[in-house]
């Protein structure tokens, strides 16, 4: 049982701004300061301010960035905060001889640019709050050209007032992630146990309600019985003694997040602000070229023309907040059908594989000489559509290697493949035999045989041959083929005499799914984390003692059954050979698997010079719901119910898919 404490922080923190020098982010600048310097004791984003950073991104676009950036550190300063500058080195990102002003996506690619510079620095200084000037105006010109764009509802809700750090999907601690090995410190960031001076409060105050009456009922719904909460990132998994147990990989939480609270303000307020306050700023010349971006051009028709009414600043926001007003209801009711049917059967973090009873949506029983019945019908039928097109795509959200899930508009197909009885006027749904297995998204939807027609198995969907074919003979970053001739692997391979451990590498985000991170003490041989071929299975098991062996390969027929276990991660030692032809040097590399860490199986000794750390990356915990079943009796005079309407609604569904 979960016990939802607050969060203890017992240190002050700090906290991020992204000035880019304009006016918008000047101002935020100097209400920060004006704010810390008033409020000492405030909590910002829910925690005590130490110091404030301020970073500033040098985009190397105009000869005079370089001297704006370094006036606005120095406006920052005196303010109060500290200020930093990062200049972006473009022919890194381009190459030499490339003039960066010239590219057609040049505001995209400094975008991108802007967010990994600001996520690297952030999370390295462990800032988890970074605050943007975001406000109406930009609100408002976003809308109106997504708005031109052709974007429907889903596209028109704007910007976020908070998000996680976009465009740092692979860097760790910065995007989703960093959370598990925070708790493995003596002194965490985060806390999900109440502080000595709160928990001794909190007995204090339970020895006093103890002796009241009736108390005794209370205490296992409420949870006395066992004060040791669990980290929320971990999963619990059913003991069954046919099968090896696995632990189940805890999953990444925490990362940066981003901030908006100037949203609701207009530029001219900003703009006020500073003036009255004698806060100074730059103007981008850049900004008032209406020809120069499409954004530009927008904003030099809103200043110079009178939009009518529907195109005004009120009508759009108010748009956008019935567009956030309607999503959120769509997501809350798919959420909702998710829970109430217990759709998700089994999720695997060790193998990223999930198994569901897809959720049966009430079509609504027939009722001959309604006045328009089939356009109700039918009216029901695409509220249906959309609703199975969000819970797949929560579903998706689960398992995929993608950073970005399928709009809902792109999942068509794959929820009339799902749900057939949406789309015909009949009340079948396909029989099991007709049910074909397909993939979407980089997952893998393979129909359960042999079970109603309702249960799909989703997992990474396989590695197609050109990428094997890359990762294994791109010679220098990856790893090349090596030429063994028969079935022998140079197993075991001696442990370093004198080992001297290195520091722990960086977590990578592997296949868009498990951050993984090694260390070793032998410098001569590298490691490298590629997926599981069937080349180096049989040889990896010829190294495994006999119980060992036994009990890998009932974790691959239970776990990863079929081509499953070949989108595993696998640990392969490379040592690099040299030999001689023709007077000329070639070099060779001879590869070896020795760990798949996610299921927890390794060539002996391995732990003597080679340690790994796998967590799955954020998923959404909330969508996993709870258990079915619970074993705690009712409290005294509460009876469980169920209405009338909803078992006769139960009833039809069973007959129609039945």
């Amino acid at each position: 049982m979960y016990h939802d404490y607050l969060p203890d922080f017992s240190t002050d923190e700090l906290r991020g701004l992204a000035i880019s020098g304009g006016v918008d982010s000047m101002a935020l600048a100097y209400l920060f300061s004006h704010y810390i310097k008033t409020y000492k004791t405030q909590h910002i984003a829910d925690n005590p301010v130490q110091d404030i950073f301020a970073a500033t991104v040098d985009h190397r676009l105009r000869p005079e960035s370089a001297a704006e950036a370094a006036e606005v550190a120095s406006n920052l300063r005196r303010l109060g905060l500290r200020a930093f500058v990062f200049p972006i080195n473009w022919s890194y990102v381009l190459g030499h001889d490339v003039d960066p002003s010239k590219q057609a996506n040049v505001e995209s690619i400094a975008r991108t640019l802007r967010y990994r510079v600001l996520g690297s620095f952030f999370s390295t200084h462990e800032v988890t709050s970074l605050f943007f000037a975001h406000h109406r105006d930009d609100q408002y010109e976003t809308i109106l050209m997504r708005l031109l764009s052709g974007h429907g509802y889903r596209g028109l809700q704007g910007i976020n007032k908070a998000n996680s750090i976009p465009e740092c999907y692979d860097m760790h601690r910065a995007y989703k992630s960093g959370l598990v090995d925070d708790q493995m410190r003596p002194h965490p960031f985060l806390k999900f146990s109440p502080a000595g001076r709160e928990m001794r409060a909190l007995r204090s105050r339970l020895r006093l309600e103890s002796t009241l009456p009736g108390f005794e009922q209370f205490r296992s719904h409420l949870g006395i019985n066992d004060l040791s909460a669990r980290f929320p990132g971990q999963l619990q998994r059913e003991y069954d003694a046919g099968i090896p147990y696995l632990s189940p990989l805890s999953v990444e939480d925490g990362g940066i997040t981003v901030y908006r609270p100037l949203l609701e303000f207009d530029k001219a307020r900003l703009i006020a602000t500073c003036e009255a306050n004698n806060v100074p700023w730059f103007e981008d010349r850049t900004n008032t070229d209406a020809t120069l971006t499409t954004r530009n051009t927008l904003r030099n028709i809103c200043k110079v023309n009178e939009l009518p009414r529907a195109l005004q600043k009120p009508s759009i926001l108010a748009l956008a907040a019935r567009s956030r007003r309607r999503v959120q209801c769509e997501e809350n009711e798919a959420s909702r059908i998710i829970h109430r049917q217990v759709a998700i059967v089994d999720f695997d973090p060790n193998v990223g594989s999930l198994l569901v009873d897809l959720p049966l949506l009430y079509i609504g029983r027939e009722m001959r000489g309604r006045l328009n019945q089939p356009a109700r019908d039918e009216a029901r039928r695409v509220r249906h559509r959309l609703l199975a097109a969000i819970i797949t795509r929560k579903m998706i959200s689960l398992v995929t290697p993608d950073n970005h899930l399928p709009s809902i508009s792109n999942l068509g197909n794959t929820v009339r493949r799902l749900f057939p009885y949406l789309y015909s006027n009949g009340t079948g749904v396909l029989d099991g035999a007709d049910r074909k297995a397909f993939s979407m998204a980089g997952v893998q939807f393979e129909p359960i045989p042999s079970y109603k027609s309702t249960r799909w198995f989703l997992s990474r969907a396989p590695f197609s041959s050109n990428f094997l074919r890359a990762v294994t003979t791109t010679p220098e970053r990856t790893i090349q083929r090596p030429n063994w001739g028969s079935n022998s692997h140079p197993l075991p391979w001696e442990a370093p005499r004198d080992p001297a451990w290195k520091t722990w590498k960086t977590s990578l985000l592997w296949d868009g799914r498990f951050w993984i991170r090694l260390n070793s003490c032998d410098r001569k041989k590298g490691l490298h984390v590629l997926p599981l071929m069937a080349r180096h299975t049989k040889a990896f098991k010829a190294a495994l003692d006999p119980r060992e062996r036994a009990r890998f390969e009932k974790l691959l027929k239970y776990h990863a059954p079929g081509k499953v276990r070949y989108t595993l991660p696998g640990i392969y030692a490379v040592e690099k050979l040299h030999k001689s032809q023709e007077g000329s040097e070639e070099s060779e590399r001879k590869m070896m698997l020795l760990a798949l860490p996610t299921l927890g199986v390794q060539i002996a000794g391995l732990e003597q010079w080679v340690r790994y750390d796998v967590h799955y990356r954020n998923i959404d915990m909330q969508l996993l719901g709870k258990r079915k079943c619970s074993k705690t009796p009712n409290m005294n005079g509460f009876t469980a119910r169920i209405s009338v309407s909803r078992k006769k609604r139960q009833q039809r569904m069973r007959k129609v898919v039945g």
